[in-house]
C-alpha cells in the first residue's frame, strides 16, 4: 500500500513539473514570472525581506517521498526570422541587400544573317569571366545553324583563355565572327565599367 502512494505521489509530481515546464515555454514570461514575482507595489529588497513561494512554488509532502520539482526554466529565445514589414510597421530585419549580378551583356550586333549577342559570366570575385554565353546567333537557315555550332563554342573559348575580345575569325563565319567580336567588347566594356545586368 506503501509503494503504491508512492508511486502516485511520484507519477503526480512528475506530471505537475511536465505541465509547469510545458506551460512555461508557451506561456508569456508576464505569467511565468506572475507565479514567483512579489505583490506590486513592494520591493523585497527595499523591505529587507525575502519574498515567500506562492502556491505554485510550495514543496510537496515530504511523507510522500517524492523529490521537489526543479525551478522552471526560462523558455528558449526564438531565431530571428525575415519577414515582410507589415503595414502598420514593427520590428521585422530588413530583408538583405540583393546578390550583385554576374552576368553582363553586350549589345545586339546585326549583320546579313541575323542578329548576334552575347553574355559574359562573371567568377564570384568579378575579376574575371569564366564563360560566355550567346544570347542571339544567326540561326534562320540550316547553314547558318551549322556555322553557329561551329563558330560559338570557339570563339567562346578564345574569349575566356584570352580575357579579350581580340579573336580570330571562324572560317566560314566571318560576319558571325565580327559580331560577335563586337557584343563581347560591349559586355566587356561594360564590365571594366563595373555594370552589370
Amino acid at each position: 500500500m506503501r509503494r503504491a502512494a508512492i508511486g502516485l505521489a511520484g507519477l503526480a509530481a512528475s506530471t505537475t513539473l511536465l505541465v509547469v515546464v510545458k506551460g512555461a515555454a508557451d506561456a508569456s514570461p508576464t505569467a511565468v514570472d506572475a507565479a514567483v514575482a512579489p505583490p506590486r507595489g513592494t520591493s523585497p529588497a527595499a523591505e529587507g525581506t525575502t519574498p515567500s513561494p506562492g502556491p505554485s512554488a510550495a514543496a510537496p509532502d515530504a511523507s510522500a517521498g517524492a523529490p521537489a520539482p526543479p525551478t522552471p526554466r526560462k523558455a528558449p529565445t526564438p531565431t530571428k526570422t525575415t519577414a515582410k514589414p507589415s503595414a502598420g510597421g514593427g520590428d521585422t530585419a530588413p530583408p538583405p541587400p540583393p546578390t550583385p549580378s554576374r552576368t553582363v551583356t553586350g549589345p545586339r550586333v546585326a549583320n546579313q544573317y541575323g542578329g548576334v549577342q552575347v553574355q559574359i559570366h562573371l567568377t564570384s570575385d568579378g575579376k574575371r569571366f569564366d564563360s560566355v554565353d550567346w544570347l542571339e546567333m544567326p540561326q534562320a537557315e540550316s547553314q547558318s545553324q551549322a556555322l553557329t555550332d561551329q563558330a560559338a563554342p570557339q570563339l567562346a573559348d578564345e574569349a575566356v583563355r584570352t580575357q579579350s575580345a581580340d579573336l580570330h575569325t571562324v572560317s566560314g563565319a566571318t560576319a558571325t565572327s565580327e559580331s560577335y567580336r563586337q557584343s563581347l567588347r560591349g559586355a566587356i566594356d561594360r564590365w571594366r565599367r563595373g555594370e552589370r545586368d
